[in-house]
């Protein structure tokens, strides 16, 4: 169970401790800038040597707790997981060189009974034998990741429950590989598991189908993509075992950005009861009805002559209407609609008439058993030969679960940007304490350095070296990290820029660098829009530094800075209104270049194509300048090819 952050995470802090392990504040001071349970495990005697005070926070106890555990490292192991761990502890016995180990168990809270926590451990030091003498483990708490795991496997099997309960299934089906994605509704559906059939294709499912039917079918789905438009179909089935069953399907087609048909998507549902009668007589009206309850909705005929409204049984069953079908006068129905309602859909229904025209409204009304439901209803006025309206017919949908779960969605989607920005917000502050340490981490070494350098000789000498060097990377990883937040809680106004100025400005900020290595910058003519000048500075500033830093050495840097106004085809392509203007801006150099399979890495916080020692930095830089034109509104992406210079582009509308 190889986790790559977490490896990188437990070298670094091995690497600060094995620096100098005895200095126990030390220690303690780095092992407190780690957001876990750290602690040092005796490898000889098996009990701790050193845990860090996040115990604390982490797991409630206190240090004086911990005192009486007298190093005992099962005390904070819960007692079902004791045997796992001990399992687990014997495979860092057999680790080799520097490389880690991680699994996941339980550690016992103090009043809490148990939190899930994922370690990573390895060797910190082997004694002459080459044996561990001591081991360094990092826990992070992973009880919220789990209870989330959690749920969505209680989801799974709601909807699996559902599908067994009503007899239905969805399905995916990939036109241009004919491959297809069964729901377990499906398998149950066909009388197939997921084991016996791993892979599903078109060609499977129409061998299932009665020979009678499949020509008909094929025709029917060909037609409706051709027209990319919702179709339902009717047809029976043989299930693996023999048993003939009878379908109703719904399907759509999805389109990919260039308008084509990718794959159709639907549901079947299992009607066999419905035909157990008469099939033949009553085929037709027995699907329809089942339809018109399955999807919650039902149609109407209103007569304009005689002012009468007859409802489907469906219609009938949305507003839980038990009598015999009988026709309502259309004031009945207005009766029926919610106050707050009524006028409108009056209006838009005699609009409608007027203009000879079809609508749509949605509304609130009663049902006769006295519920408030929310429901669609869409009309179409059908006229005489002399153009007068004698009929109104249409179906209404009940939309009220909908209408929940879009609502739920909502409050999950404010949830969700509450969350972000606590999070942002803890990101800064949390960098923001960091300095402190740091710089006290920083202050001593030199200090040490000055007093005792001579003391300490070429070996102390070097160490200080490697801290110090350390502190310099921390120290930068901080102010990037503060630059990444302050993008994110940016709440600058907007103004409108001239971006050539502002592309000239940053050149000037990267003068010095630019002559060093001869570079050439080019400043084609630019757009003015809408934008924070801050944040553009700093967008060309990341994107110019990004060029230099990976040119070619034996080359001199050509840059060109260049905007268009992009195309309502290339606003679909982007999924970019199309009612706005945008403008793509391409910073272009001849450097190193890229492989475009990496392009949606390089923008991802601390990822890095190359090491640090070839090209240094922190990895953020391209980081900050996603976050930067998500928040003009706008998106950025990379086009390049290794050894043939890379371009970076972003697009962002010339009004926010």
């Amino acid at each position: 169970m190889q986790n790559e952050n977490g490896n990188i995470s437990i070298r670094q802090l091995r690497d600060l401790l094995t620096a100098d392990e005895n200095s126990e504040g030390l220690v303690q001071q780095i092992t407190d800038l780690f957001p876990a349970l750290i602690y040092v495990f005796d490898a000889e005697s098996r009990k701790l040597r050193y845990i860090n005070r996040h115990i604390t926070d982490l797991l409630g106890y206190a240090w004086e707790d911990i005192s009486e555990w007298d190093n005992d490292f099962t005390k904070m192991i819960f007692d079902d997981d004791l045997t796992l761990v001990q399992e687990e502890l014997e495979k860092y016995y057999k680790l080799e060189d520097n490389s880690s180990y991680s699994y996941n168990c339980r550690l016992k809270h103090k009043e809490r009974n148990f939190r899930y926590f994922r370690t990573v451990g390895t060797v910190l030091r082997r004694n002459d034998k080459g044996s561990p003498s001591s081991m360094l483990f990092m826990a992070q708490d992973i009880t919220e990741q789990i209870e989330v795991d959690k749920e969505r496997a209680a989801a799974r099997k709601l909807i699996e429950d559902a599908e067994r309960m009503l007899n239905v299934g969805t399905w995916s089906w990939d036109i241009q590989t004919d491959k297809m994605e069964w729901s377990e509704g499906m398998y149950n559906l066909l009388g197939y598991s997921k084991e016996e059939r791993p892979e599903i294709t078109g060609e499977l499912l129409y061998s299932h189908i009665c020979e009678r039917d499949r020509d008909d079918i094929r025709s029917k789905i060909t037609t409706a993509s051709n027209l990319k438009e919702e179709f339902k179909l009717e047809f029976s089935l043989g299930r693996k075992d023999g048993k003939r069953i009878f379908i109703t399907s719904v399907a759509k087609p999805v389109l990919n950005n260039k308008g084509e048909v990718e794959k159709l998507t639907g549901f079947f549902r299992d009607i066999s009861d419905q035909y157990s009668q008469n099939i033949e007589s009553k085929a037709s009206l027995e699907l329809q009805k089942q339809t018109e309850l399955l999807l919650n909705y039902g149609v109407f005929v209103w007569d304009l002559k005689t002012n009468s409204v007859s409802r489907s049984e469906g219609l009938r069953a949305v507003y839980e209407d038990d009598s015999d079908g009988r026709e309502l006068k259309f004031e009945d129905f207005l009766k029926s609609i919610h106050d707050e309602d009524r006028e409108r859909v009056e209006t838009v229904v005699m609009e409608a008439i007027e203009n000879r025209s079809d609508f749509e409204i949605e509304f609130a009304a009663y049902t006769k058993k006295g519920h408030l439901i929310t429901v669609n209803s869409r009309g179409r006025v059908v006229v005489d030969n002399a153009n007068v309206p004698i009929k109104v017919i249409g179906k209404t949908r009940d939309v009220t679960r909908v209408k929940h779960v879009e609502n739920e969605l909502q409050r999950n989607v404010r949830e969700l940007n509450r969350s972000n920005k606590e999070l942002e917000e803890f990101a800064y502050a949390a960098s923001h304490d960091l300095q402190e340490p740091l710089r006290k981490i920083t202050t001593f070494g030199s200090r040490l350095r000055e007093k005792f350098g001579d003391i300490l000789g070429t070996e102390g000498q070097m160490y200080l070296d490697r801290m110090e060097a350390a502190s310099d990377n921390m120290r930068n990883l901080i102010e990037n990290l503060l630059e990444l937040s302050r993008v994110s809680r940016s709440n600058h106004a907007f103004e409108y820029i001239d971006l050539s100025l502002v592309a000239r400005e940053a050149i000037l900020d990267l003068e010095i660098p630019i002559e060093e290595s001869g570079a050439i910058v080019k400043v084609e003519t630019l757009p003015e829009l809408e934008a924070i000048p801050s944040l553009i500075r700093q967008m060309f500033i990341n994107l110019l530094g990004n060029a230099l830093k990976f040119r070619k050495p034996d080359m001199v840097p050509q840059i060109r800075i260049s905007a268009f106004k992009i195309s309502r085809k290339d606003k679909e392509l982007h999924l970019l209104p199309t009612d706005k203007n945008y403008y793509q801006i391409d910073v272009e150099d001849n450097g190193i270049g890229f492989d475009q399979d990496y392009e949606h890495r390089i923008f991802q916080i601390f990822q890095r194509l190359h090491g640090k020692s070839e090209y240094p930095g922190s990895g953020i830089g391209l980081s900050i300048c996603k976050r930067i034109a998500e928040r003009h509104n706008g998106q950025i992406f990379a086009t390049g090819r290794p050894g043939e210079g890379a371009t970076f582009s972003f697009i962002i509308p010339d009004k926010q």
